[in-house]
């Protein structure tokens, strides 16, 4: 079966920009807020060391070398599962262009499980708690959408952009709200190991 696929660089860098750069500015704002907070609060923080504590996260990367390492993960990990499809004939198909537009439940759960850890790991690689979450949030959530725009820019019938829009919109939400959890558990862990080494 020889299926045309007629792929267009200026949609495909038109949709990206407007439909990842733009929400993934936005985040950068709010990240930018974070980071601000969890300063604030490594300062006025009583009973910590004058100069021991300079981050609140595991890791070392900032948050700019976390963004940009979640996306090609997060871009990874929509290529590596939506790219091909094995069917419920079980017939299998791709991988290549046009992605395949059904896919069995199990692929759609592993794409989105692989989609979640791959943003704990990258989060994980930060030195900021809740704003290095948010980064790998915003990196996943831009390198899956920008993924998935791939296969849009081809679309006619702006069917594909609309799907573009909400994967931006729910994986930016959905993972935002998993790294503000995460941040979170993280900070008052590290407040209750404080309280308890001064005691």
């Amino acid at each position: 079966m020889d299926v045309d696929f007629d792929f267009s660089w200026a949609q495909f860098l038109w949709s990206v920009f407007i439909f990842v750069g733009v929400p993934t500015m936005i985040g950068a704002g709010i990240i930018w807020s974070a980071l601000r907070s969890e300063q604030a609060g490594l300062q006025h923080n009583p009973g910590r060391e004058s100069s021991a504590e300079t981050h609140t996260g595991s890791g070392r990367l900032g948050l700019w070398a976390t963004g940009l390492i979640a996306f090609p993960l997060g871009f990874l990990s929509c290529m590596g599962w939506l790219s091909w499809s094995a069917d419920y004939n079980g017939e299998f198909r791709g991988p290549g262009l046009p992605a395949p537009n059904q896919f069995p439940t199990w692929q759609v759960i592993a794409c989105g499980i692989t989609t979640v850890l791959v943003c704990l790991a990258a989060a994980h690689l930060s030195r900021w708690a809740m704003a290095g979450g948010l980064a790998a949030a915003a990196g996943t959530a831009a390198g899956f959408t920008t993924a998935f725009s791939v296969n849009a820019s081809a679309d006619v019938t702006g069917q594909a952009g609309v799907g573009v829009v909400l994967s931006e919109i729910g994986w930016g939400l959905a993972l935002g709200v998993l790294m503000l959890a995460r941040g979170a558990w993280l900070t008052n862990r590290r407040s209750r190991l404080a309280a308890s080494s001064q005691q």
